[in-house]
């Protein structure tokens, strides 16, 4: 009977325990079918895994949230990237995120490697523009068309390794976020500081977004979004500036549009981004997508979507054209 009651006493503290904690294993999985034709480069028609051409890169994350008491907890995530066409696994290894941190009523505080501040406001911009997908939003592929070394050399950096990062609560609708990713290479100053503020109640969501990379550029982020229920519209306003006049400064917009049809979604985008250096034009690329996804299920979608993006420079002449075209399925879990 006493071993019977100390099982029991050992059991119920368990189950105590393990209430206050949760580790959770989520994945999700995305492949196409299709074709990209490029001025450079030519026609390639081939199985392709969501993060080259589709919605999303395929992904195995774990998360996990521990209840430490008087509001506070202890949470981590780590998140690896799949290429599904081939099973191998991106590098660096967990690039999606690996981070651990605390949260509560002050708001969350996480350390290590996760997204930027400013990726906030940037997905505030693209939320309704064709799904913010890899392949068929428009806006990243024309922040990183051109071909001069010089201009438009890299979008903005995304995630960070080494970084501190703080989410406020909200505030009457009004939150905000600031990041810092300290230097990675001895002797080089290519720390990675970033901020957010923004401001949500109910379909509307207004972001400001900035983020200055030591070794890259500085770039400004305008975002906003709105829901209006039958429909949803999404836009952002960007400026990229180089430390030299030489290496250029992009001025860029971008444009999103979703309407849902009962199972059905239809979303199209477009956006726009002229380079100058030194005051002078010196390119401008452009592009359009459009794309509809199916909900098999609350998991489940298939998908199929168009995208063109094309670039002049400053004579006029088209110096790149890229078309893709894709039918895929995604699957999360």
């Amino acid at each position: 009977m006493k071993k019977s009651l100390i099982a029991l006493a050992v059991l119920a503290a368990s189950g105590a325990t393990m209430a206050q904690s949760s580790v959770t294993v989520y994945g999700r999985v995305d492949a196409s079918v299709g074709s990209i034709d490029k001025i450079v480069g030519g026609s390639d028609t081939k199985l392709f895994s969501g993060g080259d051409v589709g919605l999303t890169t395929p992904r195995l994350g774990f998360m996990g949230v521990e209840d430490l008491g008087g509001g506070l907890k202890a949470t981590f995530k780590l998140e690896q990237r799949i290429n599904l066409d081939t099973g191998d696994l991106q590098t660096p290894s967990f690039k999606g995120e690996t981070s651990v941190g605390l949260s509560g009523g002050f708001g969350a505080v996480r350390l290590g490697r996760m997204t930027t501040s400013f990726d906030d406001a940037r997905a505030v911009s693209n939320k309704f523009n064709v799904f913010d997908s890899n392949g068929f939003t428009p806006t990243g592929a024309v922040l990183k068309t051109s071909s001069d070394p010089k201009t438009k050399n890299s979008d903005y950096s995304s995630r960070a390794n080494g970084m501190v990062r703080y989410d406020s609560p909200s505030f009457g609708g009004v939150y905000g976020s600031f990041s810092h990713a300290f230097e990675q290479t001895a002797g080089a100053d290519d720390t990675v500081t970033s901020l957010m503020l923004g401001y949500k109640d109910g379909g509307l969501n207004v972001a400001l977004g900035f983020q200055d990379e030591k070794t890259k550029q500085e770039y400004t982020q305008l975002a906003a979004s709105y829901d209006f229920g039958s429909f949803a519209l999404s836009g952002g306003y960007s400026t990229r500036k180089a430390d030299a006049a030489a290496n250029g400064k992009d001025t860029e917009y971008n444009l999103g549009v979703e309407v849902p049809f009962g199972a059905v979604k239809v979303s199209a985008g477009y956006a726009s981004s002229e380079t100058k250096i030194s005051g002078a034009k010196a390119n401008e690329s452009s592009g359009f997508g459009l794309g509809a996804k199916y909900a098999l299920s609350k998991r489940t979608s298939l998908y199929g979507g168009y995208s063109k993006v094309s670039e002049e420079n400053a004579a006029g002449v088209k110096s790149a054209d890229t078309k893709i075209f894709a039918v895929g399925v995604r699957h999360d879990f």
